[in-house]
């Protein structure tokens, strides 16, 4: 869920975390102020599913797991320069 941020004239700036469907905060649930949520920079984005390969292990990760994953990453990175740099007629 994502977490909004408010500025409350009395209280100043908080943050609330609500779903994309919620409607904005309207009123302080401090002091019951009128309420502006603020303009953020964002946290990016999280990746789910099976599908995404990070180089980055995880504290569970075994030594074998993390240096999989971080092959699987390389040789990807190395397939998509040589696509890109191959010229006509090398095969």
């Amino acid at each position: 869920m994502p977490i909004y941020e408010y500025q409350c004239p009395e209280c100043g700036e908080f943050e609330k975390e609500q779903r994309m469907s919620d409607p904005p905060l309207e009123k302080c649930p401090h002091c019951g102020k009128r309420v502006t949520r603020l303009v953020g920079g964002g946290g990016g984005f999280v990746r789910r599913g099976g599908n995404w390969v990070s180089k980055m292990a995880s504290s569970g990760d075994s030594p074998q797991k993390a240096a999989d994953r971080f092959m699987k990453q390389t040789v990807g990175e190395v397939a998509e320069d040589l696509s890109r740099n191959r010229k006509p007629g090398f095969h």
